[in-house]
């Protein structure tokens, strides 16, 4: 006869990530590129449906590639340039890149900056924006040169990618804020 108060174990969870055999750590930082993957979608959403009706001198933001450029920079070198390298093929998959060279460009730009900012620069918001408003600058004078040299746009037009460049640069602040909370849930971090 069973006593009312007898040991039962627990029924055996049946979740999504049950049967990986996932430690803590890992199940953290699967929830982090997570997390960093959704907020691109959502950039990219965004840039597609919003920001694409808002036209000033002639010029929108880009915030996908701000958003590579930012969460590049502050996961570092190792993983940040990975992340840059899969961000960017999703980026030109998705059909909204320029074209192929963009994702040449964003990988490479966003080491150099990521290098740049951990052997110069101290750990701070500053220099991640900083280094955000840089790429997204050298970014923009890229496609700018590229697509002059591929006769798809005119000298005239310089003034636009500059805008773009300035008001991709002025999104990267709102977007800090985010990015850090998601590199948290991953364990230990840099204070930034």
């Amino acid at each position: 006869m069973a006593k009312k108060y007898e040991f039962r174990p627990d029924k055996p969870r049946s979740g999504l990530l049950s049967k990986l055999y996932l430690t803590q750590k890992q199940r953290r930082s699967l929830l982090k590129w997570s997390l960093y993957g959704l907020t691109l979608l959502v950039l990219s959403i965004l840039q597609d449906v919003v920001f694409c009706h808002l036209d000033i001198l002639g010029a929108t933001t880009q915030l996908v590639p701000c958003g590579i450029f930012l969460i590049c920079i502050l996961e570092g070198i190792h993983t940040g340039s990975v992340f840059a390298l899969v961000a960017s093929l999703l980026y030109l998959f998705s059909g909204t890149a320029p074209g192929a060279y963009a994702m040449v460009l964003l990988v490479v730009l966003a080491v150099v900056l990521c290098v740049f900012r951990q052997a110069y620069l101290q750990k701070d918001f500053f220099s991640v924006v900083l280094c955000t408003a840089v790429g997204m600058l050298a970014y923009e004078m890229c496609v700018f040169a590229m697509g002059l040299f591929l006769g798809l746009t005119t000298g005239g037009r310089i003034v636009g990618f500059c805008v773009t460049a300035i008001l991709s640069a002025l999104a990267s602040p709102f977007l800090y804020p985010i990015a850090a909370a998601i590199r948290s849930v991953g364990g230990e971090v840099w204070k930034e």
